[in-house]
């Protein structure tokens, strides 16, 4: 199911390489490099956010989507681990004119200089952060660094990368006669019962939004529908797909699918 893990120097070293490129080799943004699935976790965040909250979005990468949750909220602060990300991402601000947004190197197993700097935060976001962390009890220490950064009452609004769900893909590929689905080996998914438990400690669950639908369909229709081609992330199956997730009707849709819903968490007093 999974390329052989790499050790944090190695993930480290690989978003490093990848920063100092706009577009990897087939013109996708390597922070997010199916463009539709980022859409949809972002469009099931967007609407947690409050105007004049104060947010922090860990793992920010190039800033595309810390740009996107300022609009809305009051102030925003993005930190990545890497360096050139916090850079790329401050340039795209200023040119975006999202003036209310700052980014700064930081790294998800020490928040402490963030909340130092900044204060609690409202809401935090977390995209794809914690799956880049290859030992889970050093995710489970992320997620305790994350709780401390969130005030009590405040909002975790996270996608990391589901095992439940990457294995469901994998059953209902396998019927059809698709390869499995592979995890990629900088990221470590994580079962949500366990991700779930050790939330449990800092956070009680609001919502969970499940995007089976658009997993079903660029994941298992779409390589039937393009067959014998290739897959593609930026495939107009897959526009269609993040439009339709959005409708209500589709929530319940393909969830043994979905390893990438948004968890909305509340941090206890």
């Amino acid at each position: 199911m999974s390329e052989q893990k790499r050790s944090l120097e190695e993930v480290r070293a690989y978003w490093a390489a990848a920063a100092a490129v706009e577009v990897d080799k087939d013109g996708l943004r390597p922070t997010a490099r199916d463009p539709y699935l980022q859409q949809a976790v972002e469009d099931a965040m967007e609407p947690r956010i409050w105007p004049g909250a104060a947010l922090l979005d860990v793992g920010c990468g190039d800033g595309l989507s810390t740009c996107r949750f300022a609009r809305i909220a009051g102030r925003a602060v993005g930190v990545d681990y890497i360096a050139e990300y916090a850079r790329k991402a401050a340039k795209l601000a200023a040119v975006a004119g999202v003036r209310n947004a700052t980014f700064q190197a930081g790294d998800v197993l020490d928040l402490a200089p963030v909340v130092a700097a900044h204060g609690p935060f409202d809401i935090v976001t977390s995209i794809r952060c914690l799956i880049n962390i290859t030992d889970w009890g050093l995710q489970k220490k992320g997620l305790g660094e994350i709780a401390r950064c969130v005030q009590p009452g405040g909002l975790y609004l996270t996608s990391e990368g589901w095992t439940d769900g990457v294995e469901g893909l994998n059953r209902m590929r396998a019927k059809i006669g698709v390869p499995p689905f592979t995890v990629v080996g900088y990221n470590l998914t994580m079962t949500r019962g366990a991700f779930e438990a050790e939330a449990a400690h800092h956070f009680e669950v609001v919502d969970y939004v499940s995007l089976g639908f658009y997993i079903f369909m660029s994941r298992v229709f779409q390589p039937l529908f393009v067959a014998p081609a290739v897959p593609k992330h930026d495939h107009p199956v897959n526009r269609t797909a993040a439009h339709m997730q959005q409708m209500p009707e589709m929530r319940r849709a393909f969830e043994e699918c979905d390893y990438a819903g948004v968890y909305v968490l509340r941090r206890k007093g």
